[in-house]
């Protein structure tokens, strides 16, 4: 599917963004050759898990969505999802930044989806997200509340439910009058052995590519939604990646973190 663009926010009470699977739009991000842009993203995301936008977040809420998440799981026939600390951080930058910027939207006004939110925050994680937005406005809301928003949606709710997730975050911010959403569901295929700076020179890189078993084929490769644009030499801004097998014999790319390339000193 593709990721409608920036959908600011009008008078209504509540609202849906289209879910986002897990993929990426293509060539939807800046290129993998302006370094700048990455940095001013993963930048603007860090000062929101600070911040929140200005609003405050609530995790105790975000706790009792995976519990009733886990319980429509169960009562759908699909196994419980485990709470996971890259996806719940990367939920919560976001929901800060559609507070801060007042929108409600999957793709970031600058082109960057849930994919690279994690793949710029979550250090250790190779793997892609599905993610679900629920937005309110108005007297306050509950997590069940909530949750309704999502079971109003077809798409949010095969997310919710998808019987191949293993992982999942929650995060739940307010400002004013304004309640946001922000969940992330993920089947992670491998975790680095340590978390790899956002800029990581080569002992570093080599120590991220050889944590990961052989099967998995890890690699380097320009970020996936990127374009190359012009580049004399290595590209600055790089991306781990691994493969896993599919269902018709293929292989699936699977991201991972995102760094930039960062010289010796």
């Amino acid at each position: 599917m593709s990721l409608a663009r920036r959908t600011v926010l009008g008078a209504a009470l509540s609202a849906c963004a289209a879910p986002a699977l897990a993929q990426v739009v293509t060539d939807s991000a800046p290129a993998a050759t302006d370094p700048a842009a990455w940095t001013a993203y993963e930048t603007r995301l860090r000062a929101r898990l600070d911040d929140i936008g200005g609003g405050r977040a609530d995790p105790a809420t975000g706790r009792a969505m995976l519990d009733l998440t886990n319980r429509i799981r169960r009562d759908a026939g699909s196994p419980p999802v485990i709470w996971h600390d890259e996806l719940a951080a990367s939920a919560l930058a976001h929901a800060g930044d559609l507070a801060q910027r007042s929108y409600v939207e999957h793709l970031s006004p600058e082109g960057f989806d849930p994919s690279h939110r994690l793949w710029l925050l979550g250090r250790t994680t190779i793997g892609s997200p599905s993610e679900n937005i629920a937005y309110h406005r108005g007297p306050p809301t509950s997590a069940g509340q909530m949750l309704q928003r999502l079971k109003g949606s077809t798409g949010h709710w095969k997310n919710l439910l998808r019987p191949t997730h293993t992982h999942a975050g929650y995060a739940f911010v307010t400002r004013g009058e304004r309640y946001w959403l922000v969940g992330l569901y993920a089947r992670p295929l491998a975790a680095l052995s340590e978390p790899l700076p956002f800029r990581a020179q080569g002992p570093a890189i080599r120590r991220a590519l050889t944590s990961l078993s052989s099967e998995h084929r890890p690699r380097l490769a320009i970020p996936q939604g990127s374009r190359l644009g012009k580049v004399a030499g290595a590209p600055p801004v790089m991306q781990i990646t691994a493969l896993r097998p599919a269902d018709d014999g293929r292989y699936d790319i699977v991201g991972g973190p995102i760094f930039i390339a960062a010289e010796a000193g």
